[in-house]
């Protein structure tokens, strides 16, 4: 097995150039100048006093502007877009960096659209958000599945090992790329560096959601980045860890295996021409900070979260992983900032009740629940003070729900094995569809994915045959509190409609 550590080197950010913010400033002058508009939005930067737009004040209403020669134009970037984008792209160590404004989502969808062909295949994890789901149906790839590690003492999927993409590869040598998360979300990382060596030594381009992993860049505790790596693009969520307005991503592109004017004019095509200058604004501020201080705050966010998993292992009913032991088992690497807390048995609560607890009577909001996890996400803005509220909600529920002397339950989920494809993706798309029950599904084509979410690993890919093994599953999860998406009524499931067929 790979051993995934490296002797990550920093690289050194150039603090002088990277404090400018050429679109955020660009905005402030333009709302100094006192311009009349008639030109959108229609709100008119706020001129109704009793608008109720105005409560989120006057300065977010006169930054909602529209493209104009001044503050440069998203399709086509000359100027303070086009200056905004490359302090990014040497931010993260990419050629270039296109802002995305429809999330890292839209961002999957262009590296996909851009990359292959009807048809193509796509070397891919089982466990990838649904929005790869989409992309691949837009984009009428064939996909092939990889099967992730998988922790069967939490039942949670975590990432794909070396050992698979190299022997996926070998089987499939006209696949035309490789999907990658770095990370999964719950903080799962592949050897990403080997795993491009070894898809660009076969002359595969990879591609990473990195949607969980824009802090990367910015400490050597942390895993490698996408660029680090190697990888020919990555879209990197700024939102979720980097800072900036929720929806804002980047694109990061750094190939000579693809087409980079074909990237644009997909991005292009996925983004509105009226682009949300407060949100790319955002993304301007957001790299600002993090170049400036990034580094600082994130190894300071680390050594408190490290602090407070040794704190967290002394309370009876939860614990978190050890990296190193997280490593010596699945051979990958563990973001410390994603804080997975499994649930012991002898806990009297499942995961979905502990999030809710501290929901309701903590006024503490997860990232997510399962059955047997509760999950937080910290970021370089979280501190001491906020860690400590945590450890004292989950010290208060361990006093009054840990039960020594209960019997241990298996995992309510597991890996599934993976259904022959009978239809791809787009092809179900177009097709006529009508619902059965699920017992009444058997060797059917399913015509909608069947997953749990979050975090969307799917059960059933649209286009999968229904197997026994999948009624059964569904049958049994169906009684549980947990989100399913696929099936408006949980007995039922969407099928293609074969009509005619004899």
């Amino acid at each position: 097995m790979t051993q995934t550590y490296y002797s990550k080197a920093f690289h050194n950010i150039d603090k002088a150039k990277h404090a400018l913010t050429p679109l955020f400033t660009a905005l402030k002058e333009y709302e100094e100048q006192h311009v009349t508009s008639f030109d959108v939005p229609g709100h008119k930067r706020g001129l109704d006093p009793d608008y109720k737009l105005n409560y989120y004040g006057m300065r977010t209403l006169r930054h909602d502007v529209n493209s104009m020669p001044t503050l440069d134009n998203f399709d086509h970037p000359t100027s303070v877009i086009q200056k905004s984008q490359a302090l990014m792209a040497d931010l993260f160590l990419a050629e270039e960096a296109h802002f995305l404004l429809n999330g890292t989502t839209s961002g999957i969808q262009a590296m996909i659209l851009s990359t292959l062909k009807p048809k193509d295949k796509l070397l891919l994890p089982r466990n990838v958000h649904k929005s790869v789901l989409n992309a691949m149906a837009l984009a009428d790839v064939t996909p092939v599945y990889m099967v992730p590690e998988f922790d069967t003492e939490y039942g949670i999927a975590h990432n794909i090992s070396v050992e698979t993409v190299r022997e996926t590869i070998a089987a499939h040598p006209d696949a035309k790329a490789l999907f990658i998360m770095n990370p999964t979300y719950f903080g799962a990382v592949s050897d990403l560096k080997e795993i491009v060596s070894i898809a660009h030594n076969a002359g595969i381009p990879v591609l990473v959601d990195e949607a969980h992993g824009a802090h990367y860049r910015f400490s050597d505790e942390l895993p490698l980045s996408s660029m680090e790596a190697g990888a020919d693009m990555a879209a990197t969520s700024l939102h979720k860890t980097g800072g900036s307005f929720t929806q804002t991503s980047v694109l990061l592109f750094n190939s000579k295996l693809i087409d980079k004017h074909k990237v644009k004019s997909i991005i292009n095509m996925l983004t509105s021409t009226s682009a949300s200058f407060l949100l790319m604004s955002s993304l301007d501020i957001a790299r600002h900070h993090l170049a400036l201080h990034g580094e600082e705050k994130i190894n300071n966010v680390l050594s408190l979260v490290q602090s407070f998993r040794q704190s967290i292992n002394k309370i009876p009913g939860f614990y978190m992983l050890e990296p190193e032991k997280f490593n010596r088992k699945y051979h990958q690497q563990l973001d410390e900032t994603k804080l997975t807390i499994y649930i012991d048995h002898r806990l009297d609560l499942s995961g979905f009740e502990v999030y809710h607890l501290l929901r309701s009577d903590y006024d503490i909001q997860m990232e997510l629940a399962e059955p047997n996890i509760v999950m937080g996400i910290v970021s370089f803005m979280d501190n001491e003070s906020e860690l400590n509220q945590l450890f004292d909600a989950l010290s208060d529920i361990s006093a009054k729900h840990f039960n020594p002397d209960k019997p241990f339950v298996p995992p309510i989920l597991k890996q599934m094995s993976i259904p022959m494809q009978k239809m791809g993706l787009r092809d179900v798309f177009y097709s006529e569809t009508k619902v059965v029950q699920i017992e009444d599904a058997l060797n059917e084509v399913c015509a909608e994915s069947l997953m749990i979410y979050p975090p969307g690993i799917p059960i059933l890919m649209a286009g999968e045959m229904i197997t026994q093994e999948v009624i059964d599953y569904w049958k049994f999860i169906n009684d549980q509190p947990i989100i399913k998406i696929g099936a408006e009524n949980k007995n039922e499931v969407f099928i293609i409609d074969n009509k005619g067929d004899i």
